[in-house]
């Protein structure tokens, strides 16, 4: 990892991840990380890997985010990370790497530094997809009754196209088993689905998706639709959140994660070209869980200020009850020169309260709070 890249990351992103805590509310995951909001992308509210929304005084237990510093995880190897906490574990999934279809890491620091890998969350494709080694794509899992629901893109094998589909296991680490004929969702129109990420509002589940828009007449797109209560299935019709309209977007959205807290409705996304510099993460205020959604005009993670290609941001709950941000960064100042290089877990802390009330929350003044830089680590591999 760039040194560079590691003092950006330090003394930047302590202050633009405090800035989202206002708007989400909670998906209960892991690691360590920079300051930002709460989000719903877990789970059941209330329940480990759940998504629940903060108390209503505004607090937020733990310790406060002047205690804790950004966490960079070397030899993570981890790019669009998505993070959940079992009781007092926490379960980091990734895009295929290092053989595994969907590496998951597994920590059980509550500093959330120390991590060790747990193989292959999802070691079979399913009958209809590709198995290339690098087909599988920005996993997700959510807590159902019956265990735990994995969300993921893969290629499917008779059109080339990557869809997202949906696996299910008894345990955070799998093994997943995805018994499906056909994938969830796969807009073929479109040029194909990637980048499910789960989030819950009441009682209700909700799945955001990118769609390519790589063929001609179409564009990179934003979407969601409401999952039926086992996580399963999709329930009414999609809806289009998002399209690509600001210049430091380069005419791609993608990423998304939805944060709902106190009846706001934000929306983190990535933007821009994945294996360059000028990738960055970008928000937008959404009308309700299935938007409409309004971009800001500024993107809150870039280059020069939270490493090396910022992306893949989702926000999430440790057990402790602290808000935490997890995204990837490049480890290199180049990423183009090498599109498959490492890139790295990174964890921001949250502020330690916010109010869903105040006009702009990912805006508000930013409190007082420590912006180094600490690295983390896998230490070890287990089967």
């Amino acid at each position: 990892m760039a040194a560079g890249a590691l003092i950006a990351v330090g003394t930047v992103v302590a202050v633009l991840v405090t800035t989202l805590i206002a708007a989400r509310g909670g998906s209960a995951q892991a690691p360590s990380a920079a300051s930002v909001p709460s989000t719903g992308t877990s789970g059941a509210s209330g329940t480990p890997g759940g998504s629940g929304s903060a108390p209503p005084d505004g607090s937020s237990p733990g310790s406060p985010a002047d205690e804790r510093g950004v966490v960079a995880v070397r030899g993570s190897n981890l790019a669009d990370p998505y993070v959940l906490a079992a009781g007092t574990t926490g379960y980091a999934y990734g895009t295929n790497a290092d053989g595994a279809n969907i590496p998951v890491l597994v920590s059980t620091d509550p500093e959330l530094r120390t991590w060790t890998r747990a193989g292959d969350a999802l070691p079979r494709l399913p009958g209809w997809a590709q198995d290339t080694g690098f087909t599988t794509w920005a996993p997700a899992v959510t807590r159902v009754d019956d265990g735990y629901v994995l969300y993921y893109a893969t290629r499917v094998a008779a059109t080339g196209h990557q869809c997202v589909s949906t696996a299910h296991a008894a345990s955070p680490t799998g093994p997943f088993a995805d018994t499906s004929a056909a994938p969830l969702i796969c807009q073929e129109s479109e040029g194909g689905s990637i980048d499910p990420s789960p989030y819950t509002v009441g009682a209700d589940r909700y799945l955001t998706w990118k769609s390519e828009g790589v063929l001609p007449g179409t564009t990179p797109a934003i979407w969601a639709q409401r999952l039926s209560p086992d996580g399963r299935a999709l329930l009414g019709e999609p809806a289009r959140l998002l399209m690509p309209t600001l210049e430091w977007e380069h005419g791609v959205v993608e990423g998304p994660a939805m944060l709902a807290s106190g009846g706001r409705y934000d929306l983190l996304y990535s933007a821009g070209d994945w294996h360059s510099a000028g990738y960055a993460t970008g928000t937008a205020t959404c009308a309700g869980p299935l938007g409409p959604c309004t971009p800001r005009p500024e993107p809150l993670l870039r280059t020069g200020t939270a490493g090396v290609g910022p992306g893949g941001a989702e926000p999430f709950q440790a057990s402790d009850g602290t808000w935490w941000l997890a995204f990837h960064t490049w480890n290199r100042r180049e990423p183009a020169a090498s599109p498959h290089a490492d890139r790295q877990l990174v964890l921001a802390p949250a502020a330690p309260s916010w109010s869903p009330t105040s006009p702009d929350p990912l805006t508000r003044p930013d409190p007082p709070g420590r912006a180094g830089l600490e690295l983390g680590r896998v230490v070890s591999s287990r089967p």
